[in-house]
């Protein structure tokens, strides 16, 4: 399952790079930079902005990929140990699942910085909302079914 999500994370993390350096160009010289509660982009700048949700899900997925891997290096050296190491894998498991939304709203809002910038659409996605309510469930989720 792990390995499913990292090369998912892979995927999603590079369409994001390659469609932020096959669009970059056509951009115009100032762009939406924040968008409001009723999607409507309300503050712009430099085009510079553009690479920030690549920067950042690079990070994000750099942060999560280590702690799976630091994880993977446990061993089980006793019985009671067992349940210790099955929530830190299901712990890394859902974290993975995380970072995946994480990519996919960082994917929606630089679609949707290019599509206001380029007179294609006037609002933020709103798909955008939908995910970050996943984030929200999985997170509490996650510390629910790790904490117990």
């Amino acid at each position: 399952m792990i390995i499913l999500l990292i090369l998912i994370n892979s995927l999603l993390l590079f369409g994001l790079l390659l469609f932020s350096a096959l669009t970059y160009r056509s951009l115009p010289a100032r762009i939406p930079t924040h968008f409001g509660f009723n999607g409507e982009a309300d503050g712009f700048g430099n085009k510079l902005f553009y690479w920030l949700m690549p920067i950042l899900g690079l990070i994000f997925f750099l942060i999560f990929s280590t702690q799976i891997a630091d994880l993977k290096s446990l061993k089980i050296s006793d019985v009671s140990s067992i349940r210790q190491n099955w929530n830190l894998d299901l712990k890394s498991s859902f974290g993975m699942l995380i970072n995946t939304f994480v990519l996919i709203i960082f994917f929606e809002v630089q679609s949707s910085i290019y599509k206001v910038a380029m007179g294609q659409q006037t609002k933020m996605s709103k798909s955008v909302w939908i995910w970050t309510f996943l984030i929200i469930i999985f997170s509490v989720l996650t510390s629910t079914l790790t904490d117990s």
